[in-house]
């Protein structure tokens, strides 16, 4: 299995692009899954990191299971270790970690756009877009970064399927039709 990790800070487009990739993956007929660990991560009290990677492993191992041969993740990397983790977790032989970057004030107006203002985590979760669209240009395991500033995320999800379609051990199957 081939894992795609896309991190970025909270604004900086992750499900928006993703899902494009993974909507013009499946049209063209390239089998592929797709993991939020942001929606795992959904629950209160949160999970351990341990049960959060268990999490990860079980998804993965059932997508692998079932014969896909490409996983997407989309995750909030605030440190390469983490990252490490999400790679080991999911089981992959080969994987391409890509950081979507924006301005620090464009996350956090982008959360605050979208963020529901009743919502007592609204400002919180804006302050950190900004302080990580800020500190995870310091991450190091990163292999391409792609910036979603002004930037359609189909564009951006075309950007990323040629970046896959060159990688040496990306599955090749159907890659010929994916996004025009």
């Amino acid at each position: 299995m081939f894992l795609l990790l896309l991190t970025g800070p909270p604004g900086a487009g992750k499900t928006s692009v993703l899902t494009e990739l993974h909507d013009g993956l499946g049209d063209a007929g390239v089998a592929n899954a797709l993991i939020e660990l942001d929606e795992l991560e959904r629950c209160y009290p949160p999970l351990d990191h341990g049960r959060l990677m268990r999490h990860v492993a079980a998804l993965a191992g059932s997508y692998r299971a079932a014969g896909y041969p490409l996983l997407l993740v989309t995750a909030t990397v605030e440190e390469d270790g983490y990252g490490r983790d999400v790679v080991a977790a999911t089981g992959a032989e080969a994987h391409l970690l890509v950081r979507l970057d924006a301005a620090p004030g464009t996350v956090r107006g982008r959360v605050l756009d979208r963020e529901p203002e009743t919502w007592s985590g609204r400002i919180e979760l804006a302050e950190a877009a900004h302080r990580l669209a800020v500190t995870m240009r310091e991450l190091s395991d990163v292999d391409l970064v792609l910036s979603t500033e002004g930037a359609d995320p189909v564009d951006v999800a075309a950007r990323l399927e040629a970046a896959l379609r060159e990688h040496p051990a990306a599955p090749r199957h159907g890659f010929d039709r994916v996004l025009g």
